[in-house]
């Protein structure tokens, strides 16, 4: 006579993602508030320096505005992106998660060539060096790859 294997525990589903994705998402964040920031001094500074350009050579800084434009735009795409990037590695994407491992070993990869190139190791090349290795380390902990492919950990 066989019996039939006993109830197994139901473990409930988490609804938030781990700690190691909310500090990279927040870093993100803050990252993309930071360019979004940057954009909105430059267009300012731009305005601004028409206005005394203007004032003070009597001609128009009509050639300059499409490059201050670009420049505007290109910050806040990046700011944008992050700000999007963080928010889907928080919900669990693991496109989104692969794409900053990606991102995070680029910037080590320029890290080391700065390094190698100039022969310089200052306070700020560790730093460099630090915050990446953190990213890839948060981004790849069981939890996080968990919660990527299957939505809980």
């Amino acid at each position: 006579m066989a019996y039939a294997y006993p109830p197994q525990p139901v473990y409930a589903m988490r609804t938030t993602a781990p700690v190691s994705l909310h500090v990279v998402a927040i870093f993100q964040y803050l990252g993309g508030l930071f360019m979004l920031g940057i954009a909105a001094l430059f267009g300012l500074a731009a305005s601004d320096m028409a206005a005394q350009w203007d004032t003070q050579f009597g001609t128009r800084m009509s050639a300059a505005t499409p490059l201050i434009a670009v420049v505007v735009g290109v910050f806040a795409t990046v700011g944008l992106i992050a700000i999007v990037l963080g928010r889907k590695v928080q919900r669990g994407r693991n496109w989104a998660r692969v794409l900053l491992t990606l991102l995070n070993v680029l910037s080590l990869a320029s890290v080391a060539w700065q390094v190698y190139s100039t022969s310089l190791f200052t306070a700020a090349t560790i730093v460099s060096v630090a915050v990446p290795v953190l990213f890839l380390i948060l981004l790849n902990t069981r939890a996080a790859r968990s919660w990527c492919r299957y939505g809980t950990y």
